[in-house]
């Protein structure tokens, strides 16, 4: 990794995917033994044709790869690329659709103007209980539907400084990972935090979470910190925690 910031989780195929800013790509990794199934590189995005036709995306618009979301209900994918940290870079969305039984970046969207969810330190998810994305930025939370290019309005869930967002596969409960370190589950029906359900990554070593994927029960928080020498194992490493809910 170049710079861990997003994370989704495909239970179909057993697959962690995680996006990269500073090297412009996604990885498809085998949670299980972290062992690396598949990139899909910059290049790859930069020729994505705009949903409903229009110019292909281009280098303004893969510069900064920032959170990911996926859709079960519809086996979709979604890379939601910034505009940090240039005012040339488009804050964009991308569509994987499966093709020939691996995901191919089906399409672009240009993000609503003035859309500041895929700057630095951003989240998104899919929710199962209603079937939509949201994506979550400092302490709000929207929705954004793809199809339309349209975002709803934001909302507050109890959390400053959302880095990553995930919910519980029914939909009952977005777990949050924040720029204070810490994972907070949310209960989505109230948009509250959950009473003593707050965890402090900091004592495992996690120093930037970006990113969190619940997979079979545990947590797999994906650290971005830049500081570690090279070759240092945890430098932009994944941690996987467990933890009662």
């Amino acid at each position: 990794m170049g710079d861990n910031e997003g994370s989704a989780f495909v239970p179909s195929d057993n697959s962690l995917w995680l996006a990269d800013d500073k090297k412009r790509g996604i990885y498809e990794v085998d949670p299980t033994t972290g062992a690396l199934k598949r990139t899909i590189a910059r290049s790859v995005f930069n020729n994505a044709q705009r949903l409903g036709g229009g110019p292909v995306a281009g280098t303004d618009r893969t510069n900064d790869f920032e959170s990911m979301a996926y859709d079960r209900a519809n086996d979709v994918l979604y890379v939601f690329s910034g505009k940090c940290c240039s005012s040339s870079i488009l804050p964009t969305a991308f569509r994987l659709t499966r093709q020939s039984g691996q995901f191919q970046v089906e399409s672009y969207q240009p993000l609503p103007k003035g859309a500041d969810y895929t700057a630095d330190y951003t989240g998104a998810a899919w929710n199962s209980s209603d079937g939509k994305v949201y994506v979550g930025k400092g302490r709000y939370v929207r929705s954004f539907d793809y199809a339309s290019d349209s975002e709803g309005s934001p909302f507050r869930v109890g959390v400053a400084g959302i880095t990553g967002m995930d919910f519980s596969p029914d939909g009952a409960d977005l777990f949050v990972t924040n720029s204070s370190e810490k994972l907070v589950r949310v209960n989505w029906s109230s948009r509250t935090p959950v009473s003593g359900w707050t965890l402090d990554l900091t004592p495992f070593g996690i120093r930037d979470s970006r990113a969190v994927a619940e997979v079979a029960g545990q947590f797999f928080v994906s650290d971005g910190y830049d500081s570690r020498a090279t070759g240092d194992p945890l430098r932009h490493a994944v941690f996987v925690l467990d933890a009662v809910q």
